[in-house]
């Protein structure tokens, strides 16, 4: 009997020792849980106050770019469609008008009305290509093209702007051989009646493809850099960029053919203004695609693109601290606003050996990390690539360690 009793104690004794140390355990459970949670709300809460960035951290210059390419997409989809019904609609015109006699400019004879068709046309190929070279640009990378196809959108505004100039070249020679022969009539009514419809039209196209861009910042950057000055915006994209110049030029090339349509009217006798109107358009055309062809050709050129400086990148790293020289610094473009960087940074009092001590390699990485994020709170790069160093490293007489020209 005693050894029953003995045996009910222990097993009572065994049960609330279990139960008191499942207890301790779920108290212990709890609190670590309980600073896990701490713990990650206060990184979470550091990482936006103090965000740490490395050379691949590019993540809002990707979003920047995802967004911008369905922008583009989606204006470029609406100006096609826009050009498509204007077309339409003004051979169903004219074809009536005529009662089937015969086409667009043909029908009032008037060069400049043919000059607009035929860059309504030029437009509409224009974004067809443009839009082509956007998907061929969202395609992800490859072995062989390891910075993805980003140049096709480049490419694709290099064709347009070609054939700006083929088009120009053809409607020159046809205004030079009416200026020589000028055994032709011209229906005023008509080319008043396609002109005005052709300015409207363009004037349309022109505010879809019409870009702006914004000057502020976002998150911890806006609240650390209020009294920091502004970067230039980057370059819009190259796509639309080129189909807006199209608009453009057609826009004033439709004003033209107005004005043109309206002397004819009043003063048939003064038809020699059409091929005028068409040489006027033409050096219009050449000079305003200027500017943006010589974007692409330094784009091309592996050059730096517009908005960002040489000078203001390099002061921009020598003032974080411990950094003594910056060397070797380049920057290239992939298309008018993705841009990428690589540079050597000489620090102060960083002496390597063959094995680095910790204290060396832990100062190296908050080096590297404040100049990365000095560069991404202002810059909108690619992707960066940053080379520590000491001082002794960089000669005078290296020819990669010079400084480039102006």
């Amino acid at each position: 009997m005693a050894a029953k009793k003995g045996l009910e104690r222990a097993c009572l004794v065994s049960e609330r020792d279990t139960k008191k140390y499942s207890l301790a355990l779920d108290r212990m459970s709890h609190h670590h849980k309980n600073l896990n949670e701490e713990r990650q709300q206060q990184e979470a809460e550091d990482a936006e106050a103090n965000p740490v960035y490395h050379c691949h951290s590019y993540s809002q210059a990707y979003e920047n770019r995802k967004r911008e390419q369905h922008q583009a997409r989606r204006k470029l989809c609406a100006a096609s469609v826009i050009c498509i019904f204007f077309m339409v609609a003004e051979i169903t015109g004219e074809y009536a008008c005529s009662k089937g006699a015969q086409f667009c400019g043909q029908i009032a004879g008037s060069l400049a009305v043919i000059t607009d068709a035929a860059h309504i046309l030029v437009d509409l190929t224009g974004f067809l290509i443009s839009l082509f070279s956007l998907w061929l640009a969202s395609k992800p990378p490859t072995k062989q093209l390891t910075f993805e196809w980003h140049r096709a959108e480049i490419l694709g505004a290099l064709m347009s702007m070609i054939i700006i100039w083929m088009v120009t070249g053809v409607l020159t020679y046809l205004a030079s051989m009416r200026l020589l022969h000028p055994d032709y009539d011209i229906d005023a009514t008509v080319m008043l009646i396609t002109s005005a419809c052709a300015m409207l039209v363009n004037i349309l196209l022109s505010l879809i493809l019409h870009q702006t861009g914004h000057g502020h910042r976002h998150g911890a950057q806006a609240r650390e850099n209020v009294l920091a000055p502004l970067e230039k915006p980057a370059l819009s994209n190259a796509s639309l960029r080129a189909a807006f110049v199209h608009a453009i030029g057609d826009l004033f090339q439709s004003i033209s053919v107005l004005i043109s349509a309206l002397i004819i009217f009043f003063k048939p006798e003064y038809k020699i203004a059409d091929p005028i109107c068409t040489f006027v358009f033409s050096i219009f055309v050449l000079a305003t695609i200027i500017t943006i062809l010589r974007d692409i050709l330094i784009v091309l050129m592996e050059g730096t693109t517009k908005g960002l400086t040489y000078d203001a990148i390099k002061a921009r790293i020598l003032a974080v601290e411990k950094v003594e020289s910056v060397h070797n610094l380049h920057l290239w473009s992939l298309t008018m606003n993705q841009t990428i960087l690589s540079v050597h940074v000489a620090t102060v009092h960083l002496i390597i050996f063959c094995l680095l001590s910790t204290a060396d390699t832990e100062d190296s990485q908050k080096i590297l990390k404040d100049i990365t994020q000095a560069l991404f709170e202002h810059y909108s790069f690619h992707s960066i690539t940053i080379q520590i160093e000491s001082g002794e490293d960089q000669k005078q007489d290296c020819v990669f360690c010079q400084e480039p020209r102006d």
